[in-house]
């Protein structure tokens, strides 16, 4: 695996105290799990313990503390709360208890996760008096030769089935395993029965919640890590997925690819190939959170006066709806690769569009999984 460096730069941006409106990046926070790996260190560097096995580290969430500008040391939460529409944009500020929804990790496992369940908005709120249920998708980074993953069962089951197949110890035997390769990506819908195997490093993406619910833990036998035996069987779907990876859509645009590679009710995500140049607008509807992945680039936008901010391999910043249009430079002799995730309005950015590029219903469809459980089903016919 190619190593790269965690951390990026700013450009000193001029007149920067008459303005608080900028890309803003955060102090991450290390989560230390037994299943974790030892690669976090070397990937994010300073502040990260290389001793212990650090299995997430979240990069951007409303708990976090600026790192940059004239905000620094406010949370996101707080930025929020002082100017929703400027942060989240029209499309969510005017939600009542605006917060911020989404949260990005990036995951390192050296031994393979619980087998758990999300629960979805419903039953969190009425359940565990939390907004938000958990929809996640991953896209793999690095992956061990015979990596693979749990997403779903092999055959259909019924409530008591799963029950027994607990209790007599063989919920193994009936669960589906999926090889994974680095740029595949797996989307949890709530329900999903899923856990992670050993040997991968990947992108997580998700709603604004830690909600799991633990069928299985490989009888590891820690009290700290309990198992939620009814509240999974309540919340999983018990039915096989006729897909487990979407087949992300590229589409070429002048001086960037850009691959749609999941799309839901909850989140987007987009990898976008930056050979030259490309323009993005949040335009006062949507933040956008950007990760860089590979290559060196800067981000150019206009508060005032021309402004710049340096994007490595590893940062990922936000950039609030507010700022209005930006553009991503790739620095000369390679091209800056990165994931662009934002919350959608499924229509317009992406069904119309791809559809007005000739894309397939079902090729559409499938970014949101399988079609049985896509937000993307016959929408606007």
């Amino acid at each position: 695996m190619r190593k790269v460096r965690m951390g990026g730069e700013t450009i000193p941006m001029r007149n920067q105290n008459e303005r608080d409106l900028y890309p803003l990046r955060f102090s991450v926070l290390p989560k230390e799990k037994v299943w974790g790996g030892a690669r976090m260190a070397e990937l994010f560097g300073q502040g990260i313990p290389a001793d212990r096995p650090i299995g997430e580290v979240w990069v951007v969430w409303d708990q976090l503390e600026v790192e940059n500008g004239v905000s620094v040391g406010k949370t996101l939460a707080s930025l929020v709360r002082r100017d929703p529409l400027s942060i989240l944009g029209s499309r969510l500020a005017s939600a009542q208890d605006a917060v911020f929804p989404l949260l990005v990790k990036i995951l390192d496992t050296r031994e393979t996760l619980s087998v758990q369940v999300h629960p979805d908005d419903g039953y969190a709120q009425v359940n565990e008096g939390q907004p938000f249920g958990k929809a996640e998708v991953w896209y793999v980074l690095d992956a061990e030769p015979h990596s693979r993953l749990i997403h779903g069962v092999r055959e259909p089951l019924t409530r008591a089935d799963a029950k027994e197949a607990i209790e007599s110890g063989r919920l193994r035997e009936v669960l589906d395993y999926v090889d994974l390769a680095p740029g595949d990506v797996i989307l949890n819908v709530p329900g999903t029965i899923h856990g992670l195997g050993e040997g991968i490093l990947l992108y997580e993406l998700q709603q604004s919640s830690d909600l799991t619910y633990r069928l299985y833990d490989w009888d590891r036998g820690d009290p700290s890590r309990p198992l939620h035996i009814q509240q999974s069987l309540d919340v999983a779907y018990l039915q096989p997925f006729a897909r487990h990876k979407v087949e992300p859509i590229e589409v070429q645009e002048d001086g960037a690819v850009r691959a749609y590679l999941c799309a839901c009710k909850h989140f987007a995500a987009e990898l976008l190939t930056v050979q030259s140049r490309a323009r993005e607008q949040p335009a006062g509807v949507c933040f956008h959170i950007l990760t860089a992945l590979r290559g060196q680039g800067q981000l150019h936008y206009d508060s005032g006066s021309p402004d710049r901010v340096l994007l490595n391999p590893g940062d990922s910043w936000l950039v609030p709806a507010g700022l209005g249009e930006y553009e991503l430079q790739a620095a000369s002799g390679e091209p800056l690769v990165l994931i662009k995730a934002y919350v959608p309005d499924l229509l317009d950015d992406v069904v119309t569009p791809l559809r007005q590029r000739g894309l397939s219903e079902e090729a559409i469809v499938q970014l949101g999984g399988d079609a049985q459980y896509s937000d993307l089903r016959s929408l606007g016919q």
